[in-house]
């Protein structure tokens, strides 16, 4: 990203409630992945800014609350935080083995981090070099979510808040006394977690390797997942339209439908439950059938079988309707 305008990151020295600062992100990430920062408390936005973070902060008081201009990322996050540590290794392990298998392009030790206290954190360098945006953050949150459902595991939602800092590797816990240490692949998956805390209580500085060739399938993994949050804002969008506001909030199941697909046992029950709600939100016959067909794609169900749960589920929500005193559209 040297020759794009985009090279803000937003810093914090100390505890997360300090002021954060603007710096150059992709120089203030390597000096600490080299192992060169200063060991203290410290984080780094997770998203990368242009210009338009340097006038917010100006008209803001130096504050970026509020910001909501585009962003962009070299790497993404992948955050697992457990109760039990090693739930955490267990479910590390699976996702970097997905990441190993889905893009062997990326080689073989993408860089995995214990956080220093509850977790791991695994980077994926979005290699294709998706262009800044508006909304950027929550195309990466979809294409993580789905990379995680893809491994089994569950990870956390809110890292991909548009200006939510990530601790910078190298830098000590202040509760655990350990660093946030990069851990080899070949320590992943041969080490048990007694290992791999110990050598956690000193850090490393082994880098951020770069990727120097294309990888197809990430591509076309982070398509899909614009596309996915796309359509989530037009359903949103479409609600509002025609509902005047009344329901905004989508259910977790639809967006879950959008983002990340369906268990194989469950695709009947939430297409119908995804046309259902559709339809009790005023959405529309022709617009519901039209937008689900589209979606229900991927899903691996024969046609008629995508087309009979979406007119079930437009029936089921039209027949309570009319049970309750209401008029169909």
């Amino acid at each position: 990203m040297t020759d794009s305008p985009f090279v803000c990151g937003l810093a914090v020295k100390g505890p997360t409630n300090s002021d954060r600062i603007r710096v150059g992100h992709e120089p203030t990430l390597t000096v600490y992945a080299d192992g060169e920062g200063e060991p203290g408390e410290a984080y780094l936005s997770h998203f990368v800014f242009g210009p338009e973070m340097r006038e917010h902060f100006r008209a803001n008081g130096g504050s970026p609350a509020g910001f909501a201009g585009p962003c962009v990322a070299r790497h993404v996050v992948l955050d697992i935080d457990r109760p039990d540590l090693n739930d955490a290794l267990a479910d590390c392990r699976k996702l970097v083995q997905t990441v190993l298998r889905r893009y062997p392009e990326l080689g073989d030790d993408p860089p995995v981090y214990f956080s220093g206290n509850k977790g791991f954190h695994v980077l994926v360098e979005l290699a294709h070099r998706p262009a800044p945006a508006v909304g950027f953050h929550r195309v990466a949150k979809t294409y993580c979510e789905r990379l995680a459902a893809l491994a089994g595991v569950a990870i956390d939602g809110g890292i991909y808040d548009l200006v939510r800092i990530v601790r910078l590797p190298n830098t000590r816990h202040p509760k655990s006394d350990l660093f946030k240490r990069r851990v080899p692949c070949e320590c992943l998956f041969k080490l048990d977690l007694a290992a791999v805390l110990e050598m956690a209580k000193l850090p490393s500085g082994d880098g951020i390797p770069a990727v120097r060739r294309a990888v197809p399938q990430l591509a076309l993994d982070w398509a899909k997942a614009e596309a996915a949050t796309t359509d989530a804002a037009t359903v949103r969008a479409a609600v509002r339209a025609v509902t005047g506001n009344r329901d905004t909030r989508v259910p977790k199941f639809f967006m879950d439908f959008l983002r990340l697909g369906t268990l194989q046992g469950e695709r009947h029950v939430t297409l119908f439950r995804v046309a259902a709600w559709m339809t009790e939100q005023g959405a529309g016959d022709d617009f519901t059938r039209l937008f689900l067909t589209e979606a229900a794609g991927d899903l691996g169900l024969p046609p008629a079988d995508v087309a009979r749960q979406i007119q079930c589920g437009v029936g089921h929500a039209l027949k309570q309707r009319q049970a309750e005193g209401g008029h169909t559209l």
